[in-house]
């Protein structure tokens, strides 16, 4: 398995059972190819095991781009209710991919997804 489906499994193991964080994470691992996975949000404790820190990904999201903070600040609201955002703002101008994958994690958190 390549590093990028590695840090992805482990952050799935670690939100088994919570929709909203089942679907902030496949967000981060979908969206923009992935990209997001590599940040200092990801986060690393106990012997490897990996959490999505959402106060971190709120404040330290200085060198992304616009879609790529658009993004990563749904992702966070779907972590954290502590960090709303408004979806009118931040889907407006997210290329085609990318709202794809937002549209189908809002799903998920619903629990209408996959």
């Amino acid at each position: 398995m390549s590093p990028d489906g590695d840090r992805f499994e482990a952050l799935r193991a670690w939100v088994q059972g919570d929709l909203a964080l089942a679907a902030s994470v496949k967000l981060l691992a979908t969206a923009l190819v992935g990209r997001l996975l590599s940040g200092p949000w990801v986060r690393q404790y106990e012997a490897g095991h990996l959490w999505f820190d959402a106060d971190v990904a709120a404040t330290e999201s200085g060198e992304l781009s616009g879609g790529e903070r658009r993004v990563l600040e749904i992702a966070t609201s779907l972590a954290s209710s502590e960090h709303p955002v408004d979806l009118s703002d931040a889907i407006n101008g997210l290329d085609p991919d990318a709202l794809e994958a937002v549209l189908a994690e809002l799903a998920l958190a619903g629990g209408q997804g996959r």
